[in-house]
C-alpha cells in the first residue's frame, strides 16, 4: 500500500484542504467535508477537483430551535446546510393549524424520522444565592427534547457554547457544541466537525 496526499480547494469557502489516504489504488472519488464551512464534498483525486455533495433527501427531522427574530438568518443557514446532508427539517412555525404549540410540537415529533436540536442562548439563569450559573435556551426547547426522548426518537443536537444542554441531552453521545462567529463569512458558527461526520453517517445509514 502507498500513501496518497491530495490538496484541493473547497468550492464553497475557498479554503485549501488536504486529504491523506492509504490504499492499493486510487478510488474514483472520496466523500468528505470541509473542516471550515462543513459543506459535504466529493473529491475526485485523479482530477484534483472537489464539488458539492448534495445528498438525496433521506430523512425528515423535527427541528427544535429558538423562535427569536434575530435567529432567523442563522436558522435559515442551518436548515439549508442540513438539506445538503440529505435532511429536510420541519419547524412548528410552518404548521398553520389553529392548535397550541405543544400539539404542533407533539405531532411534528411523531411524524419526523428523528429530532434535531439547535440550541442558542436565550437567557441567563442563577442559583438560589443569585449567582449566574450560565445560559439557557428557550424553555419550550427543553420540553420538546423531553417529549422526543419519551417517544424514543433519535436526537442529534448542536448546542451553543455556555448553554445548558439539559438533563436529557447530557446523557446522549450525539450532543455537540458550537459558538457563533463575531464576524461571520461563509459560515456563521464554529462547530465540532465530529458532529457533521456522525450526523452524515446516521442520515446515510452507516454505523
Amino acid at each position: 500500500m502507498s500513501k496518497h496526499t491530495f490538496k484541493f480547494t473547497c468550492p464553497n469557502c475557498s479554503a485549501v484542504l488536504e486529504l491523506d489516504d492509504i490504499a492499493l489504488e486510487l478510488p474514483p472519488f472520496y466523500k468528505t467535508l470541509c473542516i471550515f464551512c462543513y459543506y459535504p464534498l466529493i473529491l475526485y483525486p485523479r482530477e484534483n477537483r472537489a464539488e458539492f455533495s448534495i445528498e438525496e433527501r433521506k430523512k425528515t427531522a423535527f427541528l427544535v430551535h429558538s423562535s427569536k427574530s434575530e435567529e432567523k438568518t442563522l436558522l435559515g443557514w442551518f436548515r439549508a446546510l442540513m438539506n445538503l446532508y440529505g435532511t429536510a427539517t420541519r419547524v412548528i412555525e410552518e404548521d398553520h393549524r389553529s392548535v397550541d404549540w405543544l400539539q404542533k410540537s407533539l405531532d411534528g415529533i411523531k411524524s419526523a424520522d428523528f429530532v434535531l436540536a439547535f440550541l442558542t442562548k436565550r437567557y441567563q439563569f442563577m442559583d438560589e444565592a443569585g449567582k449566574i450559573q450560565g445560559w439557557k435556551a428557550p424553555d419550550k426547547c427543553y420540553e420538546e427534547i423531553a417529549i422526543s426522548f419519551a417517544l424514543n426518537k433519535d436526537i442529534y443536537a448542536l448546542v451553543e457554547n455556555e448553554v445548558d444542554s439539559g438533563n436529557v441531552l447530557k446523557t446522549r453521545a450525539w450532543c455537540y457544541q458550537f459558538k457563533k462567529k463575531s464576524s461571520p463569512t461563509t459560515t456563521p458558527i464554529e462547530a465540532e466537525v465530529e458532529f457533521f461526520r456522525v450526523f452524515s453517517n446516521y442520515v446515510r445509514g452507516i454505523g
